[in-house]
């Protein structure tokens, strides 16, 4: 009967509760299995204990059954929350003393600063006897425990393969992931490496004014009405270590973050986390910027949403390595200089925001849970950008480049007049006055234009092009 129920009991354990065998000891009996579940930071250990005699045993006897095992774990397992369960299975007849007496057990292991819930289930009422504990059970082992006991006596089981039950319960409840033949990520890789490939080719990945012509992400361009740069920054690289590191990092992420949300939602959290991360830097980084790294933020923060929705196989699969390696790219990020920080934090928040609008894989869309957060994406970048766009509309970069785009239409009046607010702004920047007399030129007031001209020599003496065109000014007159 003991080994029946505590077979039975386990194998409720690993279907319902998603405790797993922890083969860390040699197994002669069904008592030496340990159940194993981690949630996060913490991890949570079930163990039976057979030993008729426990109950009527010293305090010295009692240690002895019940320290070794922790021990051994907690050595394994060092720097981590660990918190265990121990289980007693009893059919003997038994003294309420006797159960009175485990209280000396409980301060001793309070003691020793060890969580631990001590279980005795009588078989023969079906019964908790006995419960001690120094821990919160989150994890509900206790009720549990009780909602299953009636069930033992009634099922009929001759054989319990345990490791049959958890290779079934971990295929039913998504902990593996099957492989596919085609994943999305390969393509992405290969649009950032041909990119790169034609860059270096025809000019050089770090030449600011190249990346700037590529698509880069530049604050005063994308405020001017250049809003196609929040996406294709983030196929641009500059320089061969930044694109190795970022197709290192994305192959690692990427290819499980398809898994799980399905091939669609994959590419719409990384596009999406992309021009979250490019939002970012453009909020709060003046700086010339590419690359992936907003986006493959991105894939981590799709990972967090999955953690939180299924934190049972996400502790299994990754514990605690992508929160640390988040902990770690963010401390490095503002440490290190010329990282963009804060592409990594909008494109972090975009893919969790993303994953959470869109829902795991095969989960329908326009539920209404996924409402508020599908809002929430709308109102952030609408307003990131209109924000965006009002701080840069206050910087002479934004009137420089705002006036030669309206010059380059052929808007000689409104060009001129972003000018002229530009170098109010900043009358120490030649290329205002360069193109304030292209727009006098245009209105035939060569005289004004002249002497703009000058202006802009004696700020740039090297201005060849300024030079040429007061020669040109020259001989009109």
């Amino acid at each position: 009967m003991l080994v029946k129920s505590t077979a039975l009991l386990m194998k409720s354990f690993i279907e319902q509760k998603e405790f797993f065998l922890y083969p860390y000891r040699p197994i002669d009996t069904i008592t030496d299995i340990v159940l194993h579940k981690q949630l996060w930071f913490k991890e949570h250990f079930i163990e039976f204990i057979d030993d008729p005699e426990f109950l009527f045993g010293t305090l010295d006897y009692q240690k002895n059954i019940i320290y070794p095992s922790i021990k051994e774990i907690q050595v394994r397992n060092r720097y981590k929350k660990l918190c265990f369960y121990k289980i007693l299975l009893i059919e003997q007849p038994y003294q309420q003393e006797q159960l009175d007496q485990l209280q000396e057990l409980h301060r001793w292991i309070i003691a020793q600063k060890i969580n631990l819930h001590l279980i005795v289930l009588d078989l023969s009422s079906l019964q908790i006897i006995h419960h001690q504990s120094n821990f919160l059970d989150d994890e509900n082992v206790l009720s549990s425990i009780q909602a299953w006991l009636p069930q033992i006596p009634h099922e009929d089981l001759e054989a319990v393969d345990l490791l049959d039950i958890e290779r079934t319960t971990k295929q039913s409840k998504g902990y593996f992931f099957p492989k596919k033949k085609f994943y999305f990520t390969n393509v992405l890789l290969a649009v950032n490496i041909l990119i790169f490939i034609y860059m270096s080719m025809t000019g050089s990945t770090t030449n600011t004014g190249y990346l700037i012509a590529f698509g880069a992400k530049y604050n005063p361009l994308i405020a001017a009405g250049e809003y196609y740069r929040l996406f294709t920054s983030m196929f641009l690289h500059i320089g061969i270590a930044h694109l190795m590191f970022n197709s290192y990092a994305l192959n690692m992420l990427g290819k499980d973050v398809e898994a799980i949300y399905g091939t669609s939602k994959f590419l719409l959290i990384y596009l999406l986390a992309g021009i979250f991360g490019s939002l970012g830097s453009f909020l709060f980084s003046p700086a010339v910027s590419a690359g992936a790294s907003g986006a493959i933020f991105g894939l981590i923060g799709a990972y967090i949403y999955f953690g939180l929705r299924k934190p049972a196989i996400f502790s299994a699969r990754y514990g605690l390595n992508l929160v640390s390696m988040l902990a770690i790219n963010i401390f490095f990020g503002f440490t290190i200089p010329g990282i963009d920080n804060f592409a990594h934090l909008g494109g972090f928040l975009g893919g969790y925001i993303a994953s959470w609008a869109l829902g795991l894989k095969n989960e329908r869309l326009f539920l209404k849970k996924q409402l508020l957060p599908q809002f929430l994406i709308i109102l952030l970048v609408a307003g990131s950008l209109a924000t965006g766009i009002t701080l840069q509309e206050k910087t002479w970069e934004y009137h420089l480049h705002k006036g030669v785009k309206e010059l380059q239409e052929d808007r000689i009046a409104s060009g001129q007049s972003y000018l002229e607010k530009g170098v109010s702004i900043n009358p120490e920047v030649g290329a205002f006055y360069y193109y304030l007399a292209y727009t006098h030129y245009r209105k035939g007031e060569i005289s004004t234009a002249i002497d703009l001209l000058h202006q802009a020599i004696s700020i740039d003496p090297q201005d060849e092009q300024a030079q040429e065109f007061l020669e040109e000014l020259k001989q009109m007159q």
